[in-house]
């Protein structure tokens, strides 16, 4: 899909035709509402990891029994561990990693438009 945003931002940047820059323009806004919508479930998963360890070192646990403490200490060790989604284990779907991927796609985009200009000019 961040390919496909490249290739739309060049189209939207090459084009001079209104229509073919509102259809593309459109694909690119279509298709990234798509995966920011995945992109903030996944910062959301891992906002309620957060919050689970706040709640957790809130819990007044002194003076309470054995059982208690036990599974306060299993609940807190186990909260260390980030909660993520992480797709083919290369990279963490939140909200940082959506706008570094958009970073680079309008990068990327405009250095294909910046070459195929540079291509004009010779």
């Amino acid at each position: 899909m961040v390919l496909d945003s490249c290739f739309s931002i060049f189209y939207v940047m090459q084009m001079e035709n209104s229509k073919v820059v509102m259809s593309y323009a459109s694909v690119f806004f279509f298709s990234n509402i798509f995966l920011l919508l995945c992109y903030y479930s996944g910062q959301q998963i891992c906002d309620q990891n957060e919050i689970f360890r706040r709640r957790l070192a809130d819990l007044p646990w002194i003076n309470k029994p054995k059982w208690f403490k036990q599974s306060m200490l299993i609940m807190m060790s186990r909260a260390n561990v980030d909660t993520e989604i992480k797709p083919y284990r290369m990279f963490v779907m939140n909200l940082t990693t959506y706008k570094d991927l958009m970073k680079a796609a309008f990068s990327f985009g405009n250095m294909l438009y910046t070459y195929k200009m540079a291509g004009k000019e010779e």
